[in-house]
């Protein structure tokens, strides 16, 4: 089944200071989007939105659909089977062990808040995905923030949402680990149909791995649509206001 999740923002302002402008896109499952921008520039409201959170100081003009469903009319159990964002940053306040950390992800699919052993075999699932199964049994104030960000990661996964909301997930990983996550999330997009939507600052890492590429940035309305038909440096220079120089590199068959 394909879902859709369309952002219909005419505006989105804190008191004076719009932080969107004139955003209507449609997102579908199965494809990986790459939000990207300058600081300020709407990407992590944009992503909160399409969550279905508000910030209360945050005016917003316009509404969110999922499946042709207005996403403010479902409840909170409905959205989680459908939709999981996972912020910037978050802690815990609770010293978990990784594996009960992850298995949270499941609780929209519980019956009086217990997990079934299908739920627990899906959260070993997710570990296993992302290569930290070996420590499913440490606790979650242990582990580096790195590898946290990972654990983070596979609670959004174990939600099985139709789509997935990351603010910067690559944040606090090491240089050599993006790629590989990029890799994975571009695969795990394809082969379970999941919408995986993020904000990342790399342009460069968006371009080998995105399906398609929305840049928010002083521009009146945001540019969405297929990697080559949005990256070039004239898209970019208006995007982020300094000079760019793209290339077709043959390594990784990309724009660069």
């Amino acid at each position: 089944m394909e879902h859709s999740l369309c952002a219909k923002i005419k505006t989105a302002a804190y008191g004076a200071r719009p932080v969107l402008q004139g955003v209507d896109v449609t997102f579908f499952s199965g494809q990986l989007v790459c939000l990207c921008g300058p600081n300020g520039s709407g990407k992590s409201t944009l992503l909160s939105l399409m969550a279905g959170l508000c910030e209360s100081s945050l005016t917003v003009e316009g509404q969110v659909l999922i499946n042709n469903q207005n996403l403010s009319l479902l409840k909170a159990k409905e959205k989680a089977r459908l939709i999981a964002y996972m912020e910037q940053s978050a802690f815990s306040a609770w010293d978990f062990t990784v594996f009960d950390f992850v298995l949270q992800g499941r609780y929209a699919y519980t019956s009086m808040g217990f997990y079934s052993q299908t739920d627990k075999d899906f959260a070993l699932e997710c570990l296993s995905l992302l290569g930290i199964a070996a420590f499913a049994d440490k606790k979650i104030m242990s582990i580096s923030g790195g590898e946290f960000q990972k654990v983070r990661l596979a609670r959004a996964l174990c939600q099985n949402p139709a789509f997935l909301l990351l603010d910067e997930p690559a944040s606090n990983l090491d240089f050599v680990y993006e790629p590989s996550l990029l890799k994975v999330l571009k695969e795990l997009a394809a082969k379970k149909n999941i919408g995986v939507i993020l904000s990342m600052h790399d342009v460069n890492l968006a371009a080998r791995f995105a399906d398609k590429i929305l840049l928010l940035g002083p521009q009146k309305s945001p540019l969405f649509g297929p990697v080559n038909d949005i990256l070039n440096e004239e898209n970019l220079e208006k995007t982020f206001g300094v000079a760019f120089e793209c290339q077709k590199i043959k390594y990784f068959q990309s724009l660069q």
